[in-house]
């Protein structure tokens, strides 16, 4: 068994268990299940070569050893694919992890956008951010 970091949508880092020749698959269900994701298929897990700077993202169906060639198991567990209208997800826990890459995103620039669609992002996470509250707060 080794220990693979996994950076959460949150920004903390949490090891996770794999055998040696696990596929993606195992640490991504390992993942989902310790967030409470049920609409899986907006992530994914990415990880970075600091040489090259090149972010490249970690396919569930192979190997993970076979796909990091030496760098280190330390994945990031991001968002693959925005959802075309956000709302649409059920999951509640999915919806908030969207929700915090995006505001991520659209704070850091990694999201290009024009105005308008940076107005509309934000509109999204103010929704989720005060869905969020209530959550906090009724249950």
């Amino acid at each position: 068994m080794q220990a693979a970091r996994v950076r959460q949508p949150v920004g903390v880092y949490k090891a996770f268990e794999v055998s040696r020749g696990s596929e993606g698959e195992a640490l991504f269900r390992q993942v989902t299940s310790d967030l409470s994701i049920e609409e899986r298929e907006y992530f994914s897990f990415c990880f970075y070569d600091k040489e090259e700077g090149i972010r490249h993202w970690l396919y569930n169906d192979k190997k993970i050893l076979k796909q990091l060639k030496n760098l280190p198991q330390e994945f990031s567990f991001e968002v693959k694919f925005y959802p075309t209208t956000p709302t649409t997800i059920v999951d509640d826990h999915a919806r908030y992890y969207v929700f915090l890459q995006l505001r991520r995103d659209i704070l850091t620039g990694r999201l290009p956008a024009t105005a308008d669609t940076h107005a509309l992002h934000g509109s999204f996470v103010v929704e989720m951010t005060i869905k969020c509250i209530k959550c906090y707060f009724f249950f």
